[in-house]
């Protein structure tokens, strides 16, 4: 009687312990704001500063229009007060199909129309300000709170990017001839390098096209041929090292993309010396 009450009592405690980590599991994730990007759940976290919580939808290291939407982003997405994308992210189907699995009738809906690379710190600084004010029309009772954060995270921003060009400057980046993924364009342009050339997709890229950028890369005698991590695992990088003497080198556009890069400050940071060990290596090698 002992052994069976015993027995019993496991099978009982098995299937409450069972019953609650089910539970547990399948509990909805309620966030306040769901970000297309690292950029703007990046943003959300200074300028909230604890008051909203963030969830990344696109994860930093993955092209945003390729990326197959989890579930478990559906469910945070169900119970979510608002999603914040890009202006460019509106017409993705990969997030239109989120928006229609969440059925989320409740979901406010914000398109972030800021021009040029949020990498480049004019441009994260304009964004930084579009999020307050969406912030704001979200939680109205914190907005002067919003503003305030956003104020000092713009003037922070613009002071670090001083800081960031003057290294550069001192690394004597200004002209050096490079071609570039038109993902990486502006920021590459901002750091002082003169792009004489940009393409999209290494993947997407006809042979005629390869073929006119080394040409394009040979006549202008570029130093370096950026890719952006985000455009896939094709590099183009290597695939022309060697036909033209030029370093490549693959930096990111969003925080997190790349190990320890979390922030916009680290993100900017590894690109600027991910950069400049490539310049260096072109110059031992063929300057």
């Amino acid at each position: 009687m002992r052994r069976s009450l015993r027995d019993t009592l496991v099978v009982v405690l098995v299937v409450i312990v069972a019953a609650f980590l089910v539970r547990a599991h399948s509990a909805p994730t309620s966030v306040d704001i769901m970000a297309g990007s690292s950029l703007i759940s990046n943003i959300v976290q200074d300028v909230a500063d604890g008051k909203l919580e963030t969830r990344t939808l696109i994860p930093p290291g993955v092209c945003p229009g390729h990326y197959d939407i989890e579930f478990g982003d559906i469910v945070a997405l169900n119970n979510s007060k608002a999603l914040f994308i890009h202006d460019y992210q509106q017409n993705f189907q990969n997030i239109k199909g989120a928006i229609e699995a969440a059925e989320n009738h409740n979901l406010t809906i914000t398109v972030l129309n800021v021009t040029g690379n949020w990498m480049v710190p004019a441009v994260q600084a304009e964004a930084v300000d579009k999020i307050a004010q969406a912030l704001g029309e979200i939680d109205p009772e914190n907005a002067a709170y919003y503003a305030g954060n956003a104020t000092e995270r713009e003037q922070a921003i613009l002071a670090y990017g001083d800081e960031v060009k003057g290294r550069l400057q001192d690394a004597g980046v200004d002209g050096i001839k490079v071609i570039c993924a038109d993902m990486q364009a502006d920021f590459v342009e901002w750091a002082g390098f003169d792009v004489v050339a940009t393409f999209g997709r290494p993947e997407d890229l006809t042979p005629a096209q390869v073929a006119d950028l080394i040409a394009q890369a040979r006549e202008a005698g570029v130093a370096l041929v950026i890719d952006n991590l985000q455009s896939g695992t094709a590099t183009l990088g290597t695939a022309m090292e060697q036909d033209i003497e030029a370093i490549p080198v693959t930096i990111s556009n969003f925080p997190g993309g790349l190990e320890n890069t979390e922030t916009w400050e680290k993100a900017i940071d590894k690109n600027v010396d991910l950069l400049l060990e490539a310049l260096n290596e072109w110059e031992e090698q063929y300057g």
